[in-house]
């Protein structure tokens, strides 16, 4: 009996510290967000293609990174015609941040139309002060792959990384993300926190 309380005992210890440590890695304000789901398991020993959705320069060379990524995790990579297809995609966004309205700003708003007036301001651009420097927005990389089986079409594993307020190097912000994503290749992973170095 005293065996079986320290083994509970044991194991609700390491479910504690196993959900700490998730939850210090799973940070919603940190820069870098990736996930993934598993839909159904497939044979390790399965030749995997990788083929990115569009043949752009950047693309073509995230290609060659999975490819070393994923064989570096033991998994067998191969040309076309495969049994398994990692099909990736890449977006750059620019987002820009809500303001809220300012002293002298005016809303007006019907089901059809939305306009906004800034009257006066010392912060912002305005009709009675001074034009403002333009609004600057954020650029976000986004990374999407998804695991196919060739033959019967059916997704087995998708995977999405996307990081905002990277340098202005959309070649580097989405080759560092190509190991992320290849890390969690044919697991669940609810969300997972980094930084771009």
């Amino acid at each position: 009996m005293k065996r079986l309380i320290r083994t509970l005992f044991g194991m609700a210890v390491g479910a504690a510290v196993a959900t700490c440590a998730a939850a210090e890695e799973a940070d919603p304000h940190a820069p870098g967000q990736a996930r993934s789901v598993s839909f159904a398991p497939f044979p390790p020993e399965l030749g995997v293609a990788i083929r990115p959705l569009d043949d752009s320069t950047v693309n073509l060379h995230l290609k060659d990174r999975f490819a070393a990524a994923l064989a570096g995790r033991s998994v067998r990579v191969q040309e076309m015609p495969a049994p398994l297809v990692l099909n990736f995609e890449t977006e750059v966004d620019q987002t820009f941040g809500r303001r809220t309205l300012g002293p002298g700003e005016v809303q007006i708003s019907n089901w059809e139309s939305q306009a906004r007036l800034n009257l006066w301001s010392s912060t912002r651009d305005s009709v009675l002060g001074a034009p403002r420097d333009t609004i600057r927005g954020t650029l976000r990389y986004v990374l999407i792959a998804t695991l196919d089986d060739e033959q019967t079409g059916r997704r087995l594993w998708q995977g999405e990384a996307s990081y905002a307020g990277a340098p202005a190097d959309e070649a580097a912000a989405l080759a560092a993300m190509v190991p992320i994503l290849a890390d969690q290749f044919g697991r669940t992973v609810r969300q997972r926190s980094f930084r771009l170095e």
